[in-house]
């Protein structure tokens, strides 16, 4: 079963065009839809699942992708439309998000997938650069996008092999990895090997796990 795809995403750019964007996170929104998949935005949008519009909500200080990134328009958004224009299936809350005068950075949980087209759109748009971290355990996949230069590029590899560098320490990671199964000795000696070849920082990371490089 597919799980939340993990995302740390920072985004960075001159003062005026963080302030750019840092106007629209803040910007007061209406909730569409009461829920875990509560849809956000200025104006009524399309919801995917085409609910008319019920809301009591007083605007807020929240914003979502969708709305950030102006992909709404005045027709409905099918699933695949989603994924493909922001790379996931579902909005995904900003709200987790700080801001300084030339960087946002923020974390988010996305169904099932990295936003990717979202982190284009939002880089091209503003003119930023960036790095969006993500991994999903569940089936296995983790990797990173920058974009910088007028170039995106991407990195991927398995869960393992990215995860070890989101702890503290990759001793941290291991740890965690043993607890899961730690009755199965089979699993445990397998891990403990595949550790001696994880790689040690970022840079190595991207020397062995690089997938593409496209200009934007």
């Amino acid at each position: 079963m597919p799980n939340w795809c993990e995302n740390n995403i920072v985004l960075k750019g001159s003062e005026e065009d963080i302030a750019q964007l840092t106007h629209l996170i803040q910007a007061p929104v209406i909730v569409i839809c009461e829920g875990m998949l509560d849809v956000l935005s200025y104006d009524q949008p399309p919801w995917e699942y085409g609910e008319e519009f019920k809301s009591d909500y007083e605007p807020g200080q929240q914003v979502m992708s969708r709305t950030l990134g102006n992909v709404v328009d005045k027709s409905k958004l099918s699933y695949q439309e989603m994924v493909d224009r922001l790379g996931t299936k579902w909005d995904f809350n900003l709200d987790a998000f700080s801001i300084a005068d030339t960087e946002i950075s923020g974390y988010a949980n996305t169904a099932w997938s990295p936003p990717i087209g979202w982190f284009r759109l939002i880089c091209t748009k503003f003119n930023l650069s960036g790095d969006l971290v993500f991994g999903e355990q569940g089936n296995d996949f983790g990797g990173i996008v920058t974009i910088g230069g007028g170039l995106l590029q991407e990195y991927s590899s398995d869960y393992n092999n990215w995860g070890c560098l989101t702890h503290e320490c990759s001793s941290e990671f291991l740890d965690y990895l043993l607890d899961l199964e730690d009755d199965y000795e089979e699993y445990i000696a397998k891990i403990k090997s595949e550790a001696k070849l994880w790689p040690k920082s970022w840079d190595e990371y991207k020397s062995r796990y690089h997938i593409s490089t496209t200009q934007i």
